[in-house]
């Protein structure tokens, strides 16, 4: 029973690396078949978010854990689409490790709600209005949501309505981002 279990699990391990492949190969299409294809994408994953939004009621929260724990499949699934999970609570929970920079900074993030994968946020202090909040919200508070929150699909930004434009209070970090290293360059010897 293991050993298929394994073999089941590494053909969904694959399914999963092969769609990984395709969708960056989307991502290098032009604009209007990158596009319609993720229009497309949007429209099945709501598809599937409604539906399993409706399945969970109708389980349970112990039918649900029961599932989500019998099938790590299933429970990819469950997670995917935080089926049976505490959205808010989770955004609150990945946004964690994000708010001591924030702090920092003399600011702060707050959830204003959750629902089917789209977290809003509203940010306070010093970072409200600030020029450079647009960085953190989208690399840094996203990168956190994304990283932290399985069923994560998007984030909203609820800006104070009392915030006016400022710069950044005292030195900002540059956001720093890999890049592969150009052929050639000498960064591949030792």
């Amino acid at each position: 029973m293991q050993l298929e279990e394994d073999i089941q699990m590494s053909d969904f391990d694959r399914l999963l690396d092969e769609l990984e492949r395709l969708l960056a190969e989307v991502e290098d299409s032009d604009d209007d078949v990158r596009s319609r294809t993720f229009a497309l994408l949007d429209r099945v994953d709501a598809l599937h978010r409604f539906a399993l939004g409706r399945l969970a009621p109708l389980l349970g929260p112990e039918q649900l854990e029961r599932l989500r724990n019998s099938d790590p499949a299933v429970g990819w699934l469950f997670d995917a689409y935080s089926v049976g999970v505490d959205e808010r609570a989770a955004a609150e929970a990945a946004l964690d490790r994000i708010r001591p920079y924030l702090h920092s900074h003399g600011g702060d993030v707050a959830v204003l709600g959750a629902e089917a994968g789209v977290v809003t946020v509203r940010l306070s202090g010093a970072c409200s209005g600030c020029t450079a909040s647009t960085i953190t919200l989208r690399r840094g508070v996203e990168e956190a949501l994304r990283e932290g929150f399985p069923g994560f699909a998007a984030m909203e930004v609820e800006e104070a309505s009392d915030a006016l434009p400022h710069p950044p209070p005292g030195p900002t970090l540059l956001q720093i981002s890999a890049f592969p290293p150009a052929v050639g360059d000498g960064a591949d010897a030792v």
